[in-house]
């Protein structure tokens, strides 16, 4: 079965050092055939819906052999 999800890491907060305090989101059930253009789209959209800022945007591809 091939898969396709996205994972966004985004900056909860800092740490006593200054550091950021990531989290990860994982949004699955992604169209397989979906481009990087359309996954950044989608990733834009859902980062103006949430208050911590997005640092990093990751396509997870799991393809069966």
């Amino acid at each position: 079965m091939n898969r396709k999800r996205m994972r966004l890491q985004v900056i909860a907060g800092m740490d006593g050092e200054g550091n950021d305090i990531l989290r990860s989101r994982t949004i699955s059930n992604l169209k397989f055939e979906a481009q990087d253009e359309n996954i950044m789209t989608a990733a834009s959209a859902l980062g103006s819906l949430i208050v911590t800022p997005i640092r990093q945007v990751t396509r997870i591809e799991e393809v069966e052999l």
